[in-house]
């Protein structure tokens, strides 16, 4: 069997099948499905998933015209339908009979959508599943003012005064801005929640902020203490710093921005607003190490002022790394700060109203047919 619209209607063949759209995807689908009657399974036995309601409809029309069709057909044409399928002509009396059979099926063809299905199987088994025994299903529109709701809700509780709520916010509206932090709750919360539900379950009672620092191998320290530390560690080294400023201010150009630049950084007072300005000397825009430093003299005239401005250059960049993993756990643990309470809130309220959204069918659905204890016989 060349074909491999029929290798992969083949009942007995397990097949994963990809192509473009107008492929005939659908169309090896129901032919599947035509096989597996022909070889005498009960219609109430086959289930068939799709994505969409539309593709759902789709499928079980294809199917029903097929076997409509096959119902009406000379017994050559049908012969050849059926043969055309990859099938084997074993009863065409039978083969007639299938549009029949499938209509008078209590329930019909399962044609269903992942959701659907899903639903159905909740619903059968509640208790089991451990869900509300009269659940209803969120529509997309009022799952995401349910999401709103809670959002607003802990956006206030955070100016009321909730510290680590407050924290989160004032974290991520200082290093980025408003928007931005609204955007981040709604794209966390508004796409497939199912990844959040899960790496908040595998989180347990592992503090957020310890699971961040070690994603981004930022120790335990905040970007402020990184910046903060660099800075001051070169207190003791003021007299090169100062050195160095005076070469550059001989130079031209950059030179001459430079030496400014280290004459702004000496009046910081070695804080940690001194990093960004230690930055835009040592490093491009790019965030890499610049290839000039000084001027051509400094290095003819003074080489170890030189070698110690390079060995400065290799120690920030260190510190950068380290500033900018930091930061980058900072902004996840703030995130998730609020995108977990957000989420604990809008939990709450589904639970007050005894409703699912469309990712808790799947969630729930998954964890009751990965139940030792139930999923066999449910």
């Amino acid at each position: 069997m060349s074909d491999p619209s029929q290798r992969a209607s083949d009942p007995a063949t397990s097949a994963w099948v990809a192509a473009n759209a107008g492929a005939g995807k659908t169309y090896t689908l129901a032919n599947r499905v035509a096989r597996l009657l022909l070889a005498g399974a009960r219609p109430e036995r086959i289930l068939c998933l799709t994505f969409t309601k539309a593709a759902a409809a789709e499928m079980q029309g294809r199917l029903f015209k097929q076997l409509g069709g096959w119902s009406m057909l000379p017994d050559a044409e049908l012969r050849d339908a059926i043969t055309g399928i990859g099938a084997a002509v074993d009863d065409l009396r039978r083969a007639r009979r299938l549009f029949a059979q499938a209509l008078e099926t209590p329930g019909g063809l399962k044609v269903l959508t992942i959701h659907a299905f899903c639903q159905i199987l909740l619903s059968r088994f509640p208790l089991e599943a451990g869900v509300p025994p009269a659940f209803e299903v969120l529509d997309d529109q009022t799952a995401r003012a349910l999401i709103a709701e809670a959002r607003n809700h802990v956006l206030e509780r955070a100016g009321s005064g909730e510290t680590q709520l407050a924290d989160a916010v004032a974290h991520l509206v200082n290093e980025t801005s408003e928007a931005q932090l609204t955007k981040v709750l709604d794209a966390a919360l508004s796409q497939d929640r199912r990844k959040l539900d899960r790496f908040f379950e595998e989180l347990g009672e592992t503090p957020v902020a310890a699971r961040t620092r070690a994603a981004h191998g930022s120790g335990n320290g905040s970007a402020e203490d990184v910046a903060r530390d660099f800075c001051a560690s070169l207190k003791s080294e003021i007299a090169r710093l100062r050195e160095i400023q005076q070469w550059l201010a001989g130079g031209g150009g950059d030179d001459v921005w430079a030496s400014g630049q280290f004459a702004h950084f000496l009046t910081l007072d070695f804080g940690a607003a001194g990093f960004p300005v230690l930055h835009e000397i040592l490093l491009t825009g790019k965030g890499e190490p610049r290839k000039r430093l000084a001027v051509k003299r400094l290095a003819d005239a003074r080489p170890d002022l030189l070698t110690w401005l390079s060995d400065l250059q290799a120690r920030f960049c260190d510190a950068a790394e380290r500033h900018r993993a930091a930061r980058a756990a900072g902004l996840a643990e703030a995130a998730l700060t609020l995108v977990g309470a957000v989420r604990q809130d809008y939990q709450a309220a589904k639970k007050r109203r005894g409703v699912l959204d469309y990712d808790d069918l799947i969630a729930e659905a998954a964890k009751l047919l990965g139940k030792s204890g139930a999923a066999t016989w449910v």
